[in-house]
């Protein structure tokens, strides 16, 4: 099984889409500053510190990326029997202090062997020079960093029948995998199209007839979304995507792996008009 490591830190490859993150379980916290948003961004060993923001911040990025493409072991997903073609994706969550060390690091995806391995990763990471600072204060930083995986296991079992995308109402169990997962996720999208609060986006973008906002969460083992996150151009938007899911009733089946159900991590890219 040959791995191919892609990372993506969407803070900067969606240039176009400013964003701020919001978990479900997040509290606000005076002395916690999104990274996109920050007054003065925190730095990474070897970034000049005295360049404009969007500069430490691009060599923030190249430095993570490079950090965890040279020490992220690959050769632990030949262990796992994961479809050919696929993309696994390791949600990482962390916060850097106001120190500049990195602390409550957290990794999602139905994996644990890579959850732990992007957990050992990150924890390797050098403190940085510097922690964020808002009006000369240091302050905690949240940061989201997906890392990505295209496998390449021609002889993967995993599209064998025992194996089963999450099911939606209305969406055939019988379907292959690929079909039901493309039914189940426009499914998923077609119920928060009609459960948003479109009074609310309307206010909140009120020069606009269109907004996006982008969905992360899992299906667990009893066809239950948790684990919610959202991104989007206004935080009170996230928030009302991230309620709007978590009111979604439950799916009619969960996941399948070798016929147990399990946790799936599933996104959604939404584009809502008003």
């Amino acid at each position: 099984m040959k791995y191919v490591l892609l990372l993506f830190i969407l803070i900067f490859s969606l240039s176009t889409f400013s964003q701020e993150t919001i978990s479900e379980s997040s509290i606000k916290d005076p002395d916690e500053v999104p990274f996109a948003v920050i007054e003065k961004v925190p730095v990474y060993k070897g970034c000049n510190k005295k360049s404009s923001n969007v500069e430490i911040k691009k060599c923030f990025n190249d430095k993570i990326n490079s950090f965890i493409a040279s020490n992220f072991n690959t050769n632990l997903g030949r262990t796992l029997d994961i479809e050919d073609k696929s993309i696994v994706r390791i949600n990482v969550f962390f916060k850097i202090d106001k120190t500049g060390k990195i602390t409550q690091i957290e990794a999602k995806s139905e994996y644990p062997e890579l959850n732990n391995e992007a957990k050992r990763v990150i924890r390797l990471i050098p403190q940085l020079e510097s922690p964020g600072y808002v009006r000369g204060k240091p302050v905690t930083v949240p940061y989201f960093l997906p890392i990505q995986f295209q496998v390449d296991n021609p002889k993967s079992s995993a599209n064998t029948k025992n194996d089963k995308f999450p099911t939606f109402r209305g969406c055939e169990e019988t379907m292959p995998y690929n079909e039901l997962k493309k039914c189940t996720l426009d499914k998923i999208a077609d119920y928060v199209r009609v459960s948003i609060n479109y009074e609310l986006a309307d206010k909140l973008f009120p020069t606009q007839k269109s907004t996006q906002f982008k969905l992360e969460f899992t299906i667990n083992k009893k066809g239950k979304a948790e684990n919610i996150t959202a991104q989007a151009h206004k935080k009170a938007m996230a928030i009302e995507a991230i309620n709007v899911l978590k009111r979604m009733p439950k799916l009619k089946k969960p996941g399948y792996k070798n016929g147990k159900a399990v946790d799936t991590s599933l996104s959604l890219f939404m584009t809502i008009y008003f």
